[in-house]
């Protein structure tokens, strides 16, 4: 169980460096690789992923992510 937390916690890394270098669609594809291998709810990756869609004008994608990063 650990190293799945290891790589989902890798994966959420990776995706935020990319985020603060404005790389937003890599950083989005973190978040979901991030997203696919945790079996927790996922708040951070959710969050960031709405970020990032809300950096790139989808708002209407970046809203579900954060109802998501909520539920």
């Amino acid at each position: 169980m650990s190293q799945g937390c290891g790589l989902v916690d890798q994966w959420y890394l990776v995706g935020l460096s990319l985020y603060r270098k404005k790389l937003y669609e890599e950083a989005i594809k973190c978040f979901d690789r991030s997203l696919e291998l945790s079996s927790l709810r996922g708040f951070n990756s959710w969050y960031m992923k709405g970020n990032s869609l809300y950096q790139m004008n989808e708002f209407k994608e970046a809203i579900k992510c954060f109802d998501n990063s909520m539920s």
